[in-house]
């Protein structure tokens, strides 16, 4: 079979529980896959095994039967073809798109001779598992009901599929599909959702053979050169080492861009905890990996160096009390103040309004240099500083008004937006400040958080009274820093209903931290979304006290995060919704890898 990546991939692999059990009539069994092979290659799932109409059967009881129906891509959704009129049974396209709806108390609605749906959309997922937020969106379907020998029969089925929001949120897996930066440097993350019984390395792989989404093509690229494609199915042994068969044109690919390839193919299937290594093979024939095992397979682990993620699990947490920059660790046992103007020295009046969070360890000092360099915001918000630690000297490496808490980035850069204009600030590790380019869409900037490979930046944006979060790409372009292509990802739809944001951080490269309200006075409290705005889960409440900002140090699984109240009170994230005191009086606050 050929694995061919084309846009109807994705969603005409399988789909699962389309339509939430309790939300619509069901009927036939529902069975576990026993079969070892799929067991140890998918997400655990459930697979529905739906009937077709009986006779007689009233309007309703098809409606609801066809939705149950689309759970199941058997034989290209045989069963729910039965639903429909001859004429659309062959003409229903399933895999085109999937709509997804919020279901509680908006049932599917009839007569004695029609039927129609209308409910909130929530957001839709592309051919290519691509998930796109909606805002203000009511889905409204006419099934258009017909008779046929007797029998009713829907004329108008919808556009691809619909799913409820309870189903999409937990029946479906989201999984990162890696891709290269523009400079090769490092992996990138996007992320697509299947159903978890559909999420098979194979329906995996397509979806990264399809290509970088159009969104991320200014500033990421695939590994894999043009020609060079899956000839069939991807096999996996009894120990878990998969066969990758690509094209023979691979054989032709230089050391460096093999490796490339492997770093991104192993890194995507990587998902699955059950796959230990990978091999390719080019034309038939074993395809030689630089740095491979003798069996000439690879692990994810190999490269490792391509994943822009701390090593470390024990961050180092900088806080300001009392105008004094000093550390510690996530335990909060002990505060260290720092020596030097900025830490011992400095007195409330003359201290920093924000300290720079990075992902990375600030540079290791040595000795004709002892002490690290940290970058700060003045008290009175108009000069981005550089000070060693220890030091009576402070450089001031850029100046504007209204700076935000600048942030230290992969390439050791340095960023923060001067709010009044806006204008982006970035100044390059040799202490230039770099030609940027921002394109806001006339939005300001009150909060942002660039994502530890460098591509997204995560953006709090205003307009009047109105904040949403957006999602934009940074790329060097014509010798300046670009900063455009924002996607805006609303949260008023998701259950969390947020309708304020104030602050955000990078969990890992795909998840983040969000602060903010479901309503305008409400208690502000930590959410975590996925990169795409696909939900939103409360990490808190935090005993009805309001934060005021977060900073976490990305992980790949885990979290490390400070949230910092309005009381000066500042708490490290422990587990799910546990929040611990580490520090009080903390006037601003960051992490360290």
């Amino acid at each position: 079979m050929t694995l061919r990546p084309t846009r109807r991939a994705v969603l005409s692999g399988a789909a699962l529980l389309l339509a939430g059990c309790a939300e619509v009539p069901s009927s036939g069994p529902a069975r576990r896959v026993d079969d070892p092979h799929e067991a140890a290659t998918r997400r655990e799932g459930i697979d529905v095994a739906p009937q077709p109409p009986t006779d007689g059967a009233s309007i309703d009881l098809v409606v609801g039967g066809f939705l149950q129906a689309m759970t199941s891509a058997r034989d290209d959704y045989r069963v729910a073809r039965t639903y429909l009129t001859k004429d659309m049974a062959d003409r229903w396209d399933p895999h085109s798109k999937a709509t997804i709806y919020e279901a509680t108390n908006h049932k599917p609605t009839s007569t004695v001779a029609t039927a129609s749906l209308q409910a909130p959309v929530v957001g839709t997922i592309d051919a290519d598992g691509h998930y796109r937020p909606a805002q203000s969106q009511t889905l409204t379907h006419d099934f258009g009901m017909a008779q046929e020998s007797g029998q009713w029969r829907i004329s108008r089925p919808p556009e691809g599929l619909l799913i409820s929001q309870y189903t999409f949120q937990r029946a479906w897996s989201t999984i990162p599909v890696y891709f290269l930066a523009v400079d090769a440097d490092r992996l990138v993350p996007d992320v697509i959702h299947l159903p978890s019984w559909g999420a098979t390395p194979d329906a995996v792989l397509r979806a990264m053979m399809a290509g970088v989404p159009e969104y991320l093509k200014p500033a990421v690229r695939t590994a894999l050169p043009s020609g060079v494609k899956a000839t069939e199915s991807i096999s996996v042994d009894a120990v878990g080492v998969v066969t990758v068969p690509l094209s023979a044109s691979a054989a032709q690919l230089s050391e460096s861009q093999r490796r490339l390839l492997a770093s991104q193919v192993t890194w995507t299937l990587s998902y699955f905890p059950s796959i230990s290594r990978i091999r390719f093979t080019a034309g038939g024939s074993l395809l030689p990996l630089p740095e491979a095992a003798e069996d000439n397979t690879v692990s994810a682990d190999l490269y490792a160096d391509l994943i822009p993620l701390p090593s470390t699990d024990s961050p180092t947490v900088v806080a300001v009390v009392k105008g004094q920059m000093g550390r510690t660790n996530p335990s909060g046992r002990t505060f260290q103040i720092m020596p030097g103007t900025l830490g011992q020295q400095a007195r409330p009046h003359t201290g920093v309004s924000a300290v720079a969070s990075t992902q990375f360890a600030m540079p290791v000092a040595s000795l004709n240099t002892p002490g690290a360099v940290w970058h700060a915001v003045s008290g009175d918000q108009r000069s981005l500083v550089a000070w060693r630690e220890g030091s009576d000297q402070v450089d001031v490496v850029a100046t504007g008004t209204n700076l935000l808490r600048p942030q230290v980035l992969v390439d050791r850069s340095v960023m923060t937006f001067s709010t009044t204009d806006p204008t982006l600030i970035v100044v390059g590790p040799d202490g230039v400040r770099k030609s940027t380019v921002v394109d806001l869409g006339g939005r300001a900037v009150t909060a942002f958080s660039v994502s530890p490979d460098g591509i997204r930046v995560a953006l709090v944006l205003t307009a009047g009274k109105s904040y949403g979060l957006g999602i934009g790409l940074l790329s060097p372009q014509d010798n300046a820093v670009h900063l455009g292509h924002i996607v805006d990802i609303p949260l008023s739809s998701s259950d969390a209903n947020l309708s304020k944001i104030t602050d955000v951080a990078w969990l890992s490269q795909t998840r983040l931290c969000v602060l903010g309200s479901a309503i305008e006075n409400g208690v502000t409290a930590p959410y975590e979304i996925i990169v795409d705005g696909s939900g939103a889960t409360s990490m808190g409440p935090l005993s009805g006290t309001s934060v005021t900002s977060v900073v976490a140090v990305p992980m790949k699984t885990g979290t490390e995060a400070v949230v910092l109240g309005e009381d000066g009170l500042l708490l490290h994230h422990e587990e799910r919704f546990r929040w611990r005191q580490i520090l009080q009086g903390v006037s601003a606050v960051a992490m360290t890898a």
